[in-house]
């Protein structure tokens, strides 16, 4: 399943804002909505030893719930808090 229809699938509440881009230790998740937003570093470590689908699926999950229970606001210059999905 491509990202774009996980997104969709996940049931996110109206106005967040879904992104991923690529870095040098892994895969960045963003979910935005209002003035808030938040961030998970997918490593990958997390996905050579949990599987791509799955630790896609759980970051997914995450975001979803944070947006819904209400995301911590944007930093000065647009940064956001980031959590940090690590492998063992």
């Amino acid at each position: 399943m491509d990202f774009q229809t996980q997104v969709e699938h996940e049931g996110f509440p109206a106005g967040a804002q879904v992104t991923t881009y690529e870095e040098p230790a892994g895969r960045v998740f963003r979910v935005t909505r209002g003035a808030g937003a938040l961030e998970i570093l997918l490593t990958g470590d997390a996905v050579k030893i949990y599987g791509e689908g799955p630790t896609r699926a759980l970051v997914l999950q995450r975001l979803r719930e944070a947006a819904e229970a209400g995301l911590p606001p944007l930093e000065a210059g647009g940064g956001c808090v980031r959590q940090v999905f690590l492998g063992d």
